[in-house]
């Protein structure tokens, strides 16, 4: 019987993981792949420019999702732990 149980505890932890990560990946994907007249025109997204790595490599234009603002109580607590 302990056995099931803790099988069950390691699939179901497992699962919420993985749930977890599905919800972080969908909120990426919404300004992926976007062209700069569509990122710009989504007020959650924001357009990088090209630019060039310290080695020399080139890193091509996209879009990217904004970050999110931390709830002030949020951001009381980050500055208190730093």
């Amino acid at each position: 019987m302990r056995f099931h149980t803790g099988i069950f505890a390691v699939v179901a932890v497992g699962a919420i993981a993985l749930g977890q990560i599905g919800i972080s990946r969908a909120a990426e994907s919404e300004c992926k792949g976007l062209e700069q007249a569509a990122c710009e025109n989504k007020g959650s997204c924001s357009w990088v420019r090209s630019y060039k790595t310290s080695n020399g490599t080139e890193v091509s234009a996209f879009c990217r999702r904004k970050p999110e603002r931390k709830k002030s109580s949020e951001a009381a607590t980050a500055r208190k732990g730093s």
